[in-house]
């Protein structure tokens, strides 16, 4: 487990040496964001045995480009045995139903992603985005002790271990205001049981019969608050960010479309903002402020 933590630990340094070194452009943003969810384990052979869960994320994420962009979260989430009775064989599914007295499980979730932002300028950007990360679990009774399971020499040991994952899913980000917005998605996590302690005696995972049944992959759907911290570089302060900016020297004062281009209702060259006549009648000689000559 130390071995894991340690190359956890290395993966996410090169990713903020990495941050660091492209942060230099005034106009990157770094976002925070705390989401919550439900999740569930899945892909077993015959051993569907889990309620839906709850779960909570920290997210950190760093543009690196216009559309791409490193996140890096921390995860934490509980599942516990479903109550089976009236399930005929068919497994726990979607069930919230907790079994009386049954076990839980506590994972902790380690994930670094890129992150493909299509619209990332707009109110609302879809995205993309996947990964790889480490996965932390434990099993419990109802009681808060270990519950154990026996090796191959039928010595026991606590129900414990960890994993590399490697993830994939998508959302939508919705802006509220220029540093608040709504971001809601979905994850596929693939547990590829690499790194894992189950080896040696302990190798006791497996899909036949008497062999430890574990989980292969985790759905989770979230919703959460981001936070943006930062401010777009807008050189002409017109409310437009430079990498949108059609018109990068706009006047100061003066309004401006969705594109940064400055506006001029009254068509007589003095742009909107700074016009003191916003409505003299067309081809109206004036002078600096908008106003007609006498």
């Amino acid at each position: 487990m130390r071995k894991s933590l340690l190359i956890c630990l290395l993966v996410v340094g090169i990713c903020l040496s990495a941050s660091s070194v492209c942060g230099q452009d005034y106009s990157r943003r770094f976002t925070l964001g705390l989401r919550g969810g439900i999740w569930k384990l899945g892909l077993t052979e015959r051993s569907d045995s889990n309620t839906v869960g709850s779960l909570g994320t920290l997210f950190f994420k760093y543009d690196l480009k216009e559309r791409l962009s490193v996140g890096l979260s921390a995860s934490y989430a509980k599942t516990w045995e479903a109550d089976l009775s009236g399930k005929l064989g068919g497994g726990a599914g979607f069930s919230f139903s907790r079994k009386d007295g049954g076990s839980r499980s506590t994972q902790i979730w380690l994930d670094l992603s890129l992150i493909y932002g299509f619209r990332p300028w707009e109110r609302t950007n879809p995205y993309l985005f996947g990964g790889v990360g480490m996965a932390f679990w434990n099993v419990k009774n109802s009681e808060g002790q270990a519950v154990e399971a026996l090796d191959i020499s039928g010595n026991p040991f606590d129900l414990k271990d960890q994993e590399l994952t490697f993830s994939l899913g998508g959302g939508l980000e919705y802006r509220i205001k220029e540093r608040w917005g709504l971001d809601f998605g979905t994850r596929l996590r693939i547990l590829s049981h690499l790194l894992t302690d189950f080896k040696g005696s302990k190798d006791i995972a497996g899909p036949r019969q008497g062999e430890l049944d574990l989980p292969k992959a985790t759905l989770e759907v979230f919703i959460g608050f981001n936070y943006y911290f930062g401010k777009l570089k807008d050189s002409d302060e017109d409310g437009v960010s430079d990498r949108v900016d059609a018109c990068a020297d706009t006047p100061r004062g003066a309004l401006v479309d969705e594109r940064g281009c400055p506006l001029d209702s009254d068509g007589d060259g003095i742009y909107d903002g700074l016009d003191k006549c916003p409505l003299t009648p067309p081809g109206t000689t004036v002078d600096v402020n908008g106003c007609p000559l006498e």
